[in-house]
């Protein structure tokens, strides 16, 4: 593919009359092993060696290089976060003018900007807080002025950035303020005679250093301010870059990425990248084929070559929690960087893609589409975005991709014999190919599991440091199973798990997929299901994952796996399974008052309580071993009168206080969450909460009529409680020690 590039008027470089940008850094497309959090953690051991090296204690855990000696000397965005971009420059040219302005830029955007505001009080050498926040930066902006040659500070600086561009890969972009470039480079002009003075004041080594480090970067693309140069203009267009590169990070995808260089070349293919043209490709396949994985790959490989990208993940999920106009936004946000809050309907979504995107070249990728109507509120047809943009969509129903006229399809195969066996291997063994005497074990797995990546994912893992004998039985049972039946191979795998790793698994794919991982395990915790045991168990399995912000996951085949056990609990009478998600067989239970002592959880949630019937609690009566709750927006006619004696998580969002609870119990819950609720201090059922001795999460988020926490103190197991604004927390709250963070 042919090298990319992208001019931005004020760009200068080291050859004359070129105003083009090239590419600072190489992206590697090696996927297989693709470790990003080992990297950075190589990373951090890297910038901890140097700083030791130098004779600087650095802190262990690195992220937090703004301790509150350096706060003092320095402006941080986000209050006390690592630091993404380094500003080094001479106070006394531009502290309070043009330097001022590109900082405050910076922070506007959103980015966390590190500057020096005691360049008058320094001492000798410079500190460790300012060596660490130069390490921790991914970029750093050294503006050359008038004086900046003359200050041994601002060139001590600039040694250390050199080093990090050097050992780091960490970017910088130069800005030339009303100084020549070729002075700089080569300390002629007004440089020159500074460094007649340095060399009577410092040794030559050190000179010599100062003078490589102006050389080197001033060899490198910047900008050039001139008199005449529009300063705030060159300012928005310096943070527009600075925010483009600080965005260009690939999506996290697994570390046994098998023949995946075919895919991604097929892709390419069908995308027709180097041309014009707008394009559609459809990615088409059942669950567990792999089709999100090609498509991340496949992003990742090419975003960097787009102005706005975008990869909205389970489009059918979210769509149904949180409505077509939460996608809008995020669509809007990604591409534009900018929150738009007017979106609260489909058609004003349509209206403001179709004008803010029409002259954009842009990659968008919508996964698991299932509904025409998703696709055409979100990327609507070609004529929506500019010339050259890319849109990729996946989908189990290839009739949403015919209806939208996709450019092309692609329908990737299940994996060969070699790479079946590959990829079973990295999960059953941890190493490329089988050992010789598991060899012709692992032929026959893979054989039976029919080259479907995540059958092959889910089975080797669950054979990982299993001795032959339950290979035996494993490939036994294997046997048994129809080669098409993909529930049933993927449930060998569950029919492993002991009991309370069971539940785990069929509570997470009816009612947790997307729950936080810590709040799921206090109520896990409640139910004596030994979470932290069953939870990596099921991790290591991979039925169960979890993202980088703590959410649980689960592969939608293993979600419908899961729901599948307990419909065939009771196929025509839901009444009597452990637990009902389908709100249609929710309402006609609760309405037929067909529940049973067998309903464990139950999960009814509504967009708005003007969306909800009026319930009547008489559903609920046979249902006493009820653990599970969640009823969000629901409306109730006149008192509720179960006492729910047995829950350990009821979610009631949007709850109006003026429902009464006139017998309610909860003396096992562990987990209580009343956001967006209209209760107040005075609502009487916080009486009965006080019987929660065991509750551990209490969540008040947009509470609005709140004006203070009620009196919590008889909750002492309570650790985590989210809310409006910290200081609602009631007096004696505080006075019990306990753990209190924002969710």
């Amino acid at each position: 593919m042919a090298a990319m590039s992208l001019k931005i008027e004020g760009y200068v470089s080291s050859s004359p009359f070129t105003f083009e940008r090239r590419r600072l850094r190489s992206r590697s497309t090696n996927l297989i092993g693709w470790q990003p959090s080992r990297l950075c953690n190589s990373k951090l051991n890297i910038r901890r060696q140097r700083g030791l090296q130098r004779g600087i204690r650095l802190p262990k855990s690195f992220c937090l290089v703004a301790s509150s000696k350096a706060s003092s000397s320095s402006s941080d965005s986000s209050g006390g976060s690592s630091y993404e971009v380094f500003l080094n420059f001479s106070g006394k040219d531009i502290r309070t003018n043009f330097a001022d302005h590109l900082y405050n830029g910076l922070v506007g955007s959103g980015i966390r900007t590190f500057r020096d505001d005691d360049e008058l009080q320094k001492g000798k050498e410079i500190g460790p807080d300012l060596v660490a926040a130069i390490l921790e930066s991914r970029i750093s902006i050294p503006i050359f002025s008038m004086n900046y040659g003359s200050s041994k500070w601002c060139l001590t600086e600039l040694l250390e950035i050199c080093e990090c561009r050097r050992t780091m890969k960490q970017i910088v972009f130069p800005i030339f303020y009303k100084v020549e470039p070729r002075d700089v480079r080569n300390q002629t002009g007004v440089y020159e005679k500074f460094f007649e003075e340095h060399q009577k004041r410092f040794d030559d080594t050190t000179v010599q250093k100062w003078k490589n480090a102006l050389k080197e970067v001033g060899k490198l693309d910047g900008w050039h301010i001139k008199e005449e140069t529009h300063e705030g203009k060159l300012i928005k267009i310096v943070v527009k870059t600075v925010w483009s590169e600080l965005n260009k990070r690939p999506l996290s995808v697994s570390n046994n990425l098998i023949g995946m260089e075919s895919h991604i070349e097929k892709m390419l293919m069908l995308l027709n990248i180097e041309s014009g043209s707008r394009k559609i490709v459809g990615i088409h396949g059942l669950g567990g084929v792999g089709k999100t994985t090609i498509a991340r790959a496949v992003y990742n490989t090419i975003f960097h070559h787009f102005e706005g990208y975008s990869f909205i993940e389970n489009i059918q999920e979210n769509a149904q929690n949180y409505g077509l106009p939460h996608l809008q936004n995020q669509l809007i946000f990604d591409i534009l960087k900018q929150k738009n809050h007017n979106i609260t309907s489909v058609d004003d979504g349509i209206d403001v893609l179709q004008q803010r995107f029409r002259d954009k070249k842009v990659l968008i990728v919508l996964d698991d589409v299932d509904q025409d109507i998703h696709v055409r509120c979100l990327v609507g047809n070609h004529e929506w975005f500019g010339i050259g943009s890319k849109i990729i969509i996946t989908s189990r129903n290839e009739d949403v991709l015919c209806a939208h006229e996709a450019d092309e399809i692609y329908k990737p195969n299940v994996m060969d014999l070699d790479h079946s066996l590959q990829l079973f291997s990295h999960h059953a063994f941890r190493r490329d190919q089988p050992p010789e005497d598991y060899l012709d074990f692992s032929k026959a797995m893979v054989e039976i599991t029919g080259g479907l990546p995540l059958a092959l994912q889910v089975i080797g893992s669950s054979l990982f440091s299993r001795e032959k004998s339950v290979w035996e039985d494993m490939l036994k049972k294997l046997q048994k199973v129809p080669n098409n039946d993909i529930m049933k191979r993927l449930k060998i795998s569950y029919d492993r798990l002991d009991d309370e790793e069971q539940q785990i698994f069929l509570d997470t794919a009816c009612f947790f997929v997307g729950m936080n991982k810590e709040i799921a395990c206090h109520i896990w915790d409640g139910c004596d299901f030994f979470p932290q045991v069953g939870l990596r168990a099921l991790c290591a399995r991979s039925l169960i994952t979890t993202s980088e912000d703590g959410e649980l996951r689960m592969h939608d085949l293993l979600r419908d796996l899961g729901r599948e056990i307990v419909r065939q609990e009771s196929i025509k009478e839901p009444g009597k399974r452990t637990r009902i998600w389908s709100q249609e067989e929710v309402l006609d239970v609760l309405d037929t008052q067909t529940g049973t002592s067998n309903v464990e959880g139950l999960s009814l949630a509504f967009h708005s309580r003007s969306s909800s019937p009026c319930l009547s609690d008489n559903g609920f009566v046979p249902m006493t071993k009820l653990r599970l709750l969640q009823f969000d927006h629901a409306k109730f006619f006149g008192s509720i009168t179960h006492s729910l004696s047995e829950l350990r998580w009821l979610s009631w969002k949007g709850f109006h206080d003026h429902y009464v609870q006139t017998n309610f119990h909860p003396w096992k819950l562990a987990v209580l969450d009343l956001s967006h609720s209209d209760v107040t201090e005075e609502w009487m059922v916080w009486n009965c909460i006080k019987m929660a001795v065991n509750l551990k999460v209490l969540i008040l988020t947009s509470c609005h009529r709140l004006t203070t926490t009620p009196d919590l103190s008889e909750n002492r197991q309570l650790e985590v409680q989210s809310s409006l604004r910290r200081s609602f927390i009631h007096s004696r709250y505080n006075c019990l020690s306990r753990s209190l963070s924002s969710l």
